[in-house]
């Protein structure tokens, strides 16, 4: 007489007439007595009295529908009321029976809050933790601690080991970024560290040994990187007492280099793969340096025996296949006494005070490469092995259709904030601009006027928060200056000095001074820096 389809995990049973009944299945009997609650809903022409008793639920047992089986949630539409003491007892039979199976899935550790440390390794707070670093102090090997304790941070991503580190070591050399960072404040923060790498790819990889040492060049340090395969043991024990227990000059002066180490956790005990930390103590009694690990939420500063450091640096890493290592890091400012001789400064690079540039224009700079690759290979066919400006002018401009490509490539600065760095800037730029109408002999461009080419292209103009899609902050460097810089990073450093100094002696102006060109050289140096490191694979 009845018919039923399942909707929603009830059976709903459609009578010939206008009733209708709903059956839901409980899941508490066995399958071959399978019980049933109907509701039968009353009819309009009934009597209050017979209402109440068609609405009333009805207990029946049936073995014709035992094939038929629904989930346990078809029971929670019925109160603990409706149920009969049989039916509530095993209610709570069942829910005893399923309490071990939630509490197991509540307590599944889904967060956690630190990692217990090795008990091979020396929490720097425990009593023979203090122990050591007395003993440290007393020997001497604490001339990094004090200036490394002051800036030690927390990092503020899981991945940010490497540029915490850098970032601990910034402030601690007295570094200034040169940009703000909160409201009139200038400071170092991670986010600033995004010249060698996009600072996105780093949350989610982290960096390499290499990258760090190109990060930390980027900012004006001195940087003297050493892949422990290289190394011996007894290096490396040189190198940690050189930054550790040698005083500086006076006591009232602060150290001038710090030892920063990347290494395997796995190699000392702990969990996690490649890490970064600064060298902060060093103790000769026992052998031991102190790490001041950024990763305070894992793990706390602790000393580990230095062999087993340098053991620790020595696995390949599997993003470079090399060895892991340790980096000096030095500065001591704007590298007095230099008379722009040497190695063009690429360890020891003051920052740029004109443009920035990320890790991710590399693609920019491979092509711009194998354009110069070209123009050499013909220039040795006619005799011309040097690049010539206007060679450097066609391919920024697009064969001048648009001088606003150099955009894509370097973005100005944000504005000087202090009178020494307006002063530095003025001073560039007025060098740039009178380096602009001459050639190497002093004489005036003719067809080749990098001014009138920009003039012709398309976008020619100073590049602004509207043009540049930067910051309104940024410096008005015009297309002309920018170009000018890529091509002297786009020579030999000899022929760049030449160009410089040379050109800069005919010049008559008192705020042309050894500075300017030594910074106007190390603009240079880090745009030809960068062309030389867009082939590594960080």
């Amino acid at each position: 007489r009845y018919q039923y389809v399942v909707k929603k995990g009830h059976i709903m049973f459609f009578s010939a007439g206008k009733t209708a009944i709903l059956a839901v299945l409980s899941f508490y009997s066995p399958p071959s007595s399978t019980r049933c609650f109907f509701l039968l809903p009353p009819l309009d022409d009934e009597t209050p009295h017979r209402r109440r008793r068609r609405t009333s639920f009805i207990t029946a047992t049936t073995t014709t529908m035992s094939s038929i089986s629904v989930g346990e949630n078809n029971m929670k539409s019925l109160t603990k009321e409706d149920l009969t003491p049989q039916q509530q007892h095993q209610q709570q039979r069942q829910q005893q029976q399923n309490q071990p199976q939630q509490n197991q899935q509540r307590d599944f550790p889904r967060t956690f809050y630190r990692r217990k440390l090795p008990s091979t390794l020396i929490s720097f707070s425990s009593p023979e933790g203090r122990q050591v670093f007395q003993s440290a102090v007393a020997n001497g090997g604490v001339a990094s601690f004090f200036s490394l304790i002051e800036q030690l941070q927390t990092q503020p991503e899981p991945a940010y080991c490497g540029l915490t580190t850098l970032v601990v070591i910034l402030n601690a050399l007295a570094v200034d970024p040169r940009r703000s960072w909160k409201g009139p404040w200038r400071w170092y923060e991670e986010s600033m560290l995004n010249c060698c790498i996009d600072i996105e790819t780093v949350k989610q990889t982290g960096i390499t040994f290499t990258t760090f040492a190109c990060l930390a060049k980027c900012q004006g340090l001195d940087v003297n990187a050493t892949y422990a395969s290289d190394s011996t043991l007894q290096d490396f024990r040189r190198t940690v007492k050189e930054t550790c227990t040698n005083s500086p000059p006076s006591q009232t002066s602060q150290p001038t280099s710090f030892l920063a180490v990347s290494y395997s956790r796995k190699m000392v005990g702990q969990t996690g793969s490649g890490h970064f930390s600064p060298i902060g103590a060093y103790d000769e009694a026992s052998d031991n340096v102190l790490l001041l690990d950024t990763a305070r939420f894992k793990y706390g500063p602790h000393w580990i025996p230095l062999e087993r450091m340098f053991e620790a640096m020595m696995p390949l890493d599997p993003d470079t296949g090399k060895s892991r290592g340790y980096v000096v890091l030095s500065y001591d400012g704007r590298g007095e006494g230099s008379d722009g001789e040497g190695d063009d400064g690429l360890s020891h690079l003051p920052q740029s005070v004109l443009f920035r540039s990320n890790k991710s224009k590399d693609f920019l700079r491979r092509e711009y490469k194998r354009y110069l690759d070209g123009v050499l290979e013909q220039g040795r066919d006619s005799g011309q092995d040097s690049i010539e400006l206007d060679r450097v002018i066609s391919y920024w401009t697009r064969n001048h259709t648009n001088s606003s490509f150099i955009w894509e490539l370097v973005t100005p600065q944000l504005q000087p904030v202090d009178s020494k760095e307006i002063k530095m800037v003025n001073s560039l730029r007025c060098v740039i601009q009178k380096l602009i109408k001459m050639d190497e002999g002093g004489k005036t461009f003719n067809s080749c006027s990098l001014n009138r080419a920009i003039a012709s292209s398309p976008g020619g103009e100073c590049c602004t928060g509207s043009t540049c899609n930067s910051s309104a902050r940024v410096l008005e460097v015009s297309p002309a200056e920018a170009i000018y810089i890529v091509y002297l990073g786009s020579l030999p450093s000899e022929m760049r000095k030449k160009i410089i100094y040379g050109a800069c002696d005919e010049l008559e102006n008192d705020e042309i001074d050894d500075a300017v060109r030594e910074q106007l050289l190390a603009e240079a140096a880090l745009i030809s820096y960068g062309f030389e490191e867009c082939d590594v694979d960080f």
